[in-house]
């Protein structure tokens, strides 16, 4: 029997505890550059996530624009790269 990975079991406790929430919104603002790609990255911040409403700054109102128009893919991006919803939209600050 091989012993478990220690994230393992620190998700586990906390799952029990009811805290993995906040554990798995930190995770997508985390790995925002990674899901979205560096270039999008570089323009836009997530800063958030609440009740599944992730908040995006992007100083540039032509980011900001574009971003709007994305807004459904990106959601669809984050969700599939964790494999369950942990978006449900996208809120542009």
């Amino acid at each position: 029997m091989q012993p478990e990975p220690i994230s393992s079991i620190i998700r586990r406790i906390l799952s029990g505890r009811g805290l993995m929430g906040g554990i798995e919104e930190a995770e997508v603002i985390e790995k925002w550059a990674e899901i979205v790609g560096e270039r999008l990255a570089s323009q836009a911040k997530a800063i958030a996530i609440e009740h599944r409403i992730l908040f995006v700054r992007a100083d540039d109102s032509a980011w900001r624009n574009e971003l709007s128009l994305m807004k459904e893919d990106i959601v669809e991006k984050i969700n599939d790269f964790f494999g369950e919803k942990r978006v449900s939209r996208i809120h542009l600050l």
